[in-house]
């Protein structure tokens, strides 16, 4: 595996953090039955798929400066 390949994973993993620290709050709102339970089997899906985004959304691209654009 690539260097630039880890980074792109780091980052892509380090993105879903924010959305993992919903989790507490989504456990005590099902716990007090304001929410359905499923939505806590729905948040695994919904971090992977995030994090795929994001994987392939950081994939190198053509630079600017080498587009094949004319100016």
């Amino acid at each position: 595996m690539s260097r630039q390949t880890r980074i792109r994973i780091r980052i892509a993993l380090t993105s879903t953090f924010p959305t993992l620290r919903t989790v507490p709050l989504c456990c005590l709102l099902a716990a007090v039955s304001l929410i359905p339970w499923d939505m806590l089997l729905a948040l695994p899906v919904a971090l992977a798929v995030h994090a795929a985004v994001n994987f392939a959304r950081l994939r190198p691209g053509l630079s600017v400066v080498n587009s094949g654009r004319p100016d």
